[in-house]
């Protein structure tokens, strides 16, 4: 149970003491806060104070234990007091006196442009002083707007906005209520009974208890490595120590919450005064606490990586970069850029230390990668100088290396903030960078006490910047240290350890430099023998895998207790959708910005942005906004030849449309009164949601779960409206649009994908990446695709100097192969009884990975039979078409890219731009600017490129000037290819290919060698590679143009219009009859334009929003 889960439950027993059964009902604000703070009840003064007076400080308002008085400012609206005031009774009830951060209302998240950025809010709610203020938040809601009560009441009919009137709250408490109420499973109630306990063993105890000054605590899984934390916790504060002289450091949010939730089940009097939190929890408070010494605000934010992005972007021009092209969309690489100062910072390296490491490393660097270096010096030089004048942000690196640094050089300046810490204790050593590992060494320098714990074998994390070396090479920081192994494993039975313990030897390169000692099972023999189930196909796999949780089902072990755990998030994704389909419960989110009930509301945004109307597609399928099918086509064809200001259409709509269309655009136009493209997309959806439609209402129904997720993919997407994004501290409906689109691009989306704690309740099997399951365990453990691929050595960027790292041993690349062993271990070790690995021999060069073909004795090999039929796609819903004469060769292209991009770009030719880089833009009206349509004169170029710039609006007006001059580069580039300013495109030709006919529009076809040898060339922005969609399907094409003019010689040709270059093709040769392209040619011509969702080309297709509708 959560410290968040235990407010609520406080809240709600009070509430109850109050009010009895009247306490399920709706209660005004005024009636609570008086029944609380009464002579019978808690005995309290309320008094109000001027904003400015010295009882509050700079606070809202306090909490004076002493005298059993709350002050709180009296120019605040009646609701917004009562929250207040609620607030501080939180703290009275879950904190006690000393506790850090509880005597005044820090930020009440009442106002989302109040709130922290969304870097800071990934890391804050396990800080100390946060998770307080958050506590004694939760808790006021709870006292004055029971989650139960909301929902009930909304169910009832009531809206957000009428609740709060009612009830005098704030309109935000009530929204957030009502999201949580009827979005979020709720959790079970918490057990009186207290935990188990365990008889620890003799080398739990020794670690424990040890005197040494530095212990390092070597725990295998399952050997009892939080437990023996918990023991040390317990044996530190018998030993005499004060809660709040210790220090517990990890590395996840997780992590750090089941350590909170545990020390709260052991009954620890003042537990919530000890430190726990994340690495970066910790530097963000002492940055906070120090800011002055730092040159940063009070209140600064954490840039996440799109915030970074932001930081450095506009200044990339006037650097004098070499490789990286700054113009157009720089997105692509300014991501790695930032990734690769990031990992630079995890090294202590700041800009001067990183160029220092690139000369270093230059004679062991190739030329077009050290080229690349050195525009990344230049780039971290401007970053680091950017991020210093700005003194309002910070990013997640340097919260730890800050503090590093800062402690290491003058630790008594800091005694105040960190002096306090005489044991600091750190969980999952293998997990933290070089500089948390600094940072710990410079607290426990002025310590009593540094007790790690950590497991060599199980560090997966590098490519987060993560470093084995600190717990290998643990004797060099710390060399008189005393090491503690734990070799009783209690998670798993002996068949299970057999295997993973055969794969942390065989083949892990860890074993010549740390050899895995033998590992007792504390639950002996079980009888079952692990599996591995051999599969002929993907069908096979899908229905073995729903099998074999079925067969596991029916042994006794609950749902929830089984994990499905794959490399990627492909295979996860399809996964869970074979389960659900086969009617096994299983709990997985994937990409919600591909879920259809999200896109239904970026739909609903799209429209306050999009001129096209686009959204329609979706839109007007929404319960309460229904327009016939015919009258979307008729609005959809009136967008797109008026290109009206976005939703005037609703107010004004074109002629022609059915009294059935005039009635419903009544309803919209209550719907999307006042609303506009300016407000935060937060507003915009509570407003819609909450008060003007039934749209959340229609998804409430049903308590499956697919039901559930589905209600929880909704309640992480609407409260990522809520969240100020990356440096901004307001977003409109338009630049969240815009950012959400690139933050895409870089992956910055994870973690929504975590599904909240109120789901661990739920009986349905867990799907994960391997990675995601580190510290997790379940009664059976279900590994998808044990294919050799999967388990490969990954490397390190080659923007990232070599020198830059510290080795472990002198074999060439030992962390990256350890790292590829350790995976397999990790997701092997997670079972406690149940084993069963699938592997498929459906794919090319398939190939078991050799750990596990090595440990075949330890398995019982199964041949897989069971099948299940395969997960349809998502219907596209499109109307049957009629196939052209011949289909463009361009269109031929976008199919393979993804059939309904190719339905929406050449069917329904819709054209939506909203959140498009105007790179994108840019690049298409240089197109136009330099070829006219075939049959036409050239005549002087149109200004096409002029009216892209004039339509971008003051959000780019800073980058106008580099537009331009991307633009004129480009120009220049394609009229020295056309040896003049404007030409037409060539003559086209149909030629069929496999059956299908394509109308192929080249822009130039010259001919040499007295007309035998034609070359048809294109022209395209960026460079494509030799083995991109373009050079395949034209030489497919070139094939099939040999063969039928045999007396011509064809060869193709690309021209890059960013590079100036050239890229040749010549004809394939012969083919097999079922060649790739032949298939894809085939299902064109069938008429299927379902959907191909893509993680790259979605964020950046423009109609990602609305697709597939």
């Amino acid at each position: 149970m959560t410290p968040f889960h235990t407010a609520r439950e406080a809240a709600t027993q009070l509430r109850h003491q109050l009010f009895a059964d009247a306490a399920t009902s709706g209660i005004p604000s005024n009636q609570v806060i008086d029944a609380v703070a009464a002579e019978n009840a808690e005995d309290f003064d309320i008094s109000d104070a001027e904003p400015d007076d010295e009882a509050l400080g700079t606070a809202d308002a306090v909490l004076v234990r002493k005298f059993r008085q709350i002050v709180v400012r009296n120019d605040v609206p009646s609701g917004e007091r009562a929250f207040l005031v609620a607030h501080e009774f939180g703290h009275w009830k879950l904190h006690h006196e000393g506790h850090e951060g509880c005597h005044k209302v820090v930020d009440s998240t009442l106002k989302p442009e109040d709130g922290d950025t969304f870097g800071a809010q990934k890391i804050e709610a396990y800080g100390a002083r946060e998770r307080a203020e958050l506590q004694a938040n939760i808790f006021a809601r709870e006292l004055l707007l029971p989650r139960a009560v909301a929902r009930g009441l909304f169910l009832a009919g009531k809206t957000a906005t009428q609740l709060a009137q009612d009830l005098d709250v704030p309109l935000e408490l009530v929204r957030q209520q009502l999201l949580d109420g009827l979005l979020l499973p709720e959790p079970p109630e918490s057990s009186d009974e207290p935990p188990q306990p365990i008889t620890p063993t003799k080398d739990q105890i020794a670690a424990a208890t040890s005197s040494a000054k530095t212990s390092l605590v070597v725990a295998g899984p399952g050997t009892g490595k939080t437990a023996t934390l918990l023991m040390r916790v317990q044996h530190l504060l018998a030993e005499g120590a004060k809660p709040e002289s210790l220090l517990l450091l990890t590395f996840s949010n997780r992590a750090a919450r089941e350590l909170v939730d545990r020390l709260q089940e052991l009954g620890i009097t003042n537990a919530h005064d000890i430190w726990v939190g994340t690495f970066h929890a910790f530097g963000l408070e002492f940055l906070r606490k120090n800011h002055e010494q730092f040159g940063l605000r009070p209140r600064f934010g954490v840039a996440d990586k799109m915030a970074q992005i932001a930081v450095l972007e506009p200044h990339i021009y006037g650097l004098g970069l070499t490789a990286f092209n700054p113009l157009g969309d720089p997105l692509d690489w300014l991501k790695d850029v930032i990734s690769t100062i990031q990992r630079a910072k995890d090294e202590l390296a700041d800009a001067s230390e990183f160029a220092d490491a690139v000369d270093q490393s230059a004679p062991d660097t190739s030329d077009e990668a050290l080229a690349r270096q050195y525009d990344v010096v230049k780039l971290y030089r401007c970053y680091e100088s950017k991020m210093q004048a700005n003194g309002s942000l910070v990013d997640m690196g340097d919260l730890v290396m800050l503090p590093a640094l800062a402690l290491k050089m003058d630790f008594a300046k800091y005694t105040s903030s960190v002096g306090r810490f005489k044991h600091i204790l750190v969980d999952e050593y293998q997990d933290v960078n070089r500089a948390s590992a600094q940072l710990v060494k410079a607290l426990a320098a002025h310590a009593k006490s540094l007790w790690v714990v950590g497991d060599a074998r199980q560090a997966i994390y590098r490519f987060r910047g993560a470093s084995m070396r600190n717990i290998v090479r643990f004797g060099d920081d710390f060399p008189t240290h005393t090491t503690f192994p734990l070799n009783e494993n209690r998670r798993s039975f002996e068949e299970v350890i057999r295997v993973f313990e055969h794969t942390g030897r065989e083949g892990n390169p860890l074993q010549m430099m740390l050899p895995l000692d033998d590992v007792g099972s504390a639950r002996g023999h079980s009888g079952i023998k692990p599996r591995h189930v051999q599969c002929a196909t993907d069908d096979v796999v899908r229905g073995e895998l729903a099998a074999n949780v079925r067969r596991i089902h029916n042994l006794g072990v609950a749902y929830r207790d089984q994990v499905i755990l794959a490399s990627t998030h492909e295979t996860c994704s399809t996964a869970a959708d074979s389960l659900n389909a086969a009617g096994v419960p299983a709990l997985h989110l994937g990409d919600i910005f591909q879920r259809p009930e999200i896109k239904d509301l970026l739909a609903l945004l799209q429209l306050f942005i999009d001129r096209s109307g686009s959204g329609l597609l979706r839109v007007s399928r929404l319960p309460g906004l229904e327009l016939p099918p015919a009258d979307v086509e008729k609005l959809l064809g009136w967008c797109k030849a008026n290109r009206p200001v976005p939703l005037s259409w609703v107010a004004a709509p074109p002629t022609g449309l059915s009294s059935k269309s005039t009635a419903a655009l009544k309803r919209w136009a209550t719907a999307f009164d006042g609303l506009a493209s300016a407000d935060s997309p937060w507003e915009v959806a509570c407003q819609l949601l909450l008060d003007r439609t039934d749209i959340l209402r229609a998804h409430l129904a049903g308590s499956s779960i697919l039901d559930i997720t589905r209600h929880i993919a909704l309640w992480q997407f609407i409260y990522y409206l809520r969240v100020p994004d990356g440096g901004r501290v307001y977003q409109t409906v338009g630049s969240f649009i815009t950012r959400l689109r690139r933050r895409l691009r870089v992956g910055d989306d994870r973690e929504l994908r975590i599904p909240p704690p109120e789901a661990d309740s739920l009986d349905a099997v867990a799907v994960m990446t391997i990675h995601g399951s580190k510290g997790l365990e379940f009664e059976a453990v279900h590994l998808v695709d044990i294919d050799a691929k999967h388990f490969r050595m990954g490397t390190d960027s080659d923007l990232v100097p070599q020198s830059l790292f510290q080795s472990i041993a002198p074999i060439e690349n030992f962390e990256e192969q350890s790292e590829a062993s350790n995976k397999l271990y990790v997701a092997l070790s997670r079972a406690r009884e149940h084993l069963v690995l699938y592997e498929t021999k459906a794919m090319y060069n398939a190939a078991c990975v050799a750990a596990i073909t090595g440990a075949a004795h330890l398995f019982e090999r199964v041949q897989g039979r069971a099948t299940v039929s395969k997960v349809p796609a998502s219907p596209s819903g499109s109307s049957p078409v009629a196939p052209p004469a011949a289909y463009e060769f361009t269109g031929f292209l976008s199919y393979r890219v993804c059939p309904r991009r190719y339905y929406y770009d050449f069917i329904k030719e819709l054209s939506p731009a909203a959140g498009l880089h105007p790179a994108a833009l840019i690049e298409g009206a240089v197109m136009r600017e330099l070829f006219a349509p075939y049959g036409e004169e050239p005549g002087e170029p149109p200004a096409e490129v002029g009216k892209v710039l004039a339509s971008l609006g003051p959000a780019f007006k800073d980058s106008v000037p580099h537009f331009r001059a991307y633009a004129d580069q480009l120009l220049r580039s394609g009229r020295a290819w056309l040896g003049a300013r404007r030409a037409a495109m060539a003559k086209p030709f149909d030629i069929e290919c496999a059956g299908v006919p394509l109308h192929v529009s080249p822009h130039r076809i010259t001919k040499t060698n007295s007309g035998s040898v034609v070359k048809i060339e294109f022209v395209r922005v960026k460079p494509s590679g030799k083995l991109s969609r373009q050079h395949k399907t034209l030489k497919w094409v070139l094939k099939y143009m040999a063969e039928a003019y045999p007396r011509y010689s064809f060869q193709g040709s690309i021209f890059v219009l960013s590079t100036g270059t050239e890229e040749s093709v010549s004809p394939y040769g012969r083919l097999p009859d079922d060649f790739f392209l032949v298939p894809i040619a085939q299902a064109l011509m069938a008429g299927n334009f379902d959907a191909k969702p893509n993680p790259w080309e979605c964020p950046k297709c423009r109609h990602f929003l609305h697709c597939p509708a």
